[in-house]
């Protein structure tokens, strides 16, 4: 979703470094995306148009918005998963841009909740224009996204999605409340990220199938490999926020530190022998979060508690590719099983 000689011009913070980031992602995906690389052209292509508002000053807004867009793991599955049944039409494409906008939307409403002022490594929304703004910005994207799945002639994707946005907001809810909560456990924050990252991915999935005419069994198969995998996404994602490079990552590190998240690899330091309290202390102090991380990564035994993390990264991508045995053979499936790889190894 680059804008092309629309209003607004260039993202702020957009450079060279930037692009050239930007292409070695999509040169790592490459190979994974081959089989699907002309139908996210053409998502990239309408949503153009899709996203276009009635009023100009709006267009800066979408612009940034836009420039989000990044790996495009979502929409990729929904083709894949399509040609996987081997039967790929226009309403994957629909389907796939709107799973692409409402991933956009979240994204716009994470920073604002996160106070995150950095991602693709570029100003976020409310960096630029505050918190209000970037609201109703989501709130724009999402109903854009809805308006575009009720146009569908099968209401499949208007339901499931609404039912996957619903459980999203009540993950993120579910955290929000939970934020410094030194009881916080392993079971609660699979619960939330499911809900938080992995139902998109598995509707996603299930989507694909549905639309190419699959059966129910597909269908259960693609919403287990989709889930699992997008489990093991945020877990990726809850490491990379306290060992990443914030150069190579492109977004701001050290949130769910300075924000009280309780994630993976800080639920393993909190019950090592001798952390917990200063884990707490930490955790509640005044400092910024760029030296809660330094003393994060000096003072605690974080390269184990990655480890860990890493592990459960695997197991999760693990059951993903035992559930594509109820796919049919082929190079979608394939590059399904490459895509997991992706997920454990990408450093941003």
């Amino acid at each position: 979703m680059v804008a092309h000689g629309r209003a607004g011009g260039a993202a702020p913070g957009a450079n060279g470094t930037r692009a050239s980031l930007d292409a070695a992602v999509l040169e790592a995906l490459a190979p994974i995306t081959r089989l699907v690389s002309g139908d996210l052209q053409r998502v990239n292509r309408e949503l153009l148009d899709d996203l276009a508002p009635e009023q100009p000053d709006l267009v800066p807004l979408i612009d940034l918005a836009a420039s989000y867009r990044g790996k495009q793991l979502r929409p990729a599955l929904v083709f894949l998963c399509g040609r996987a049944l081997g039967a790929l039409r226009d309403d994957h494409v629909e389907v796939a841009k709107i799973v692409e906008l409402l991933h956009t939307a979240t994204l716009v409403h994470d920073d604002v909740l996160d106070g995150a002022t950095m991602r693709r490594r570029q100003q976020t929304v409310n960096a630029v224009y505050g918190t209000e703004v970037p609201v109703l910005l989501g709130d724009f994207i999402y109903a854009r996204a809805f308006h575009m799945s009720v146009q569908l002639r099968d209401p499949e994707c208007s339901r499931v999605l609404a039912e996957v946005s619903r459980k999203l907001c009540q993950g993120e809810i579910t955290q929000i409340l939970h934020r410094f909560d030194f009881d916080w456990d392993e079971p609660r924050y699979y619960s939330v990220i499911r809900e938080k990252t992995g139902l998109l991915y598995a509707a996603a999935c299930r989507l694909g199938v549905h639309y190419a005419g699959g059966d129910a069994e597909q269908g259960a198969a693609a919403w287990r490999f989709g889930e699992e995998l997008g489990i093991a996404f945020q877990i990726v994602d809850d490491i990379l926020d306290l060992e990443g490079d914030e150069s190579v990552v492109g977004k701001s590190l050290g949130t769910d530190l300075g924000k009280g998240k309780l994630t993976l690899p800080l639920l393993w330091i909190l019950r090592q022998e001798g952390c917990r309290e200063r884990l707490e202390a930490l955790m509640r102090s005044n400092a910024s979060e760029d030296l809660k991380l330094e003393a994060l990564r000096r003072e605690f035994p974080l390269g184990d508690a990655i480890r860990y993390s890493q592990a459960a990264a695997r197991a999760r991508v693990e059951s993903a590719l035992d559930a594509l045995a109820g796919l049919p053979e082929g190079e979608p499936r394939e590059a399904m099983r490459a895509l997991g790889q992706y997920v454990l190894d990408r450093k941003l």
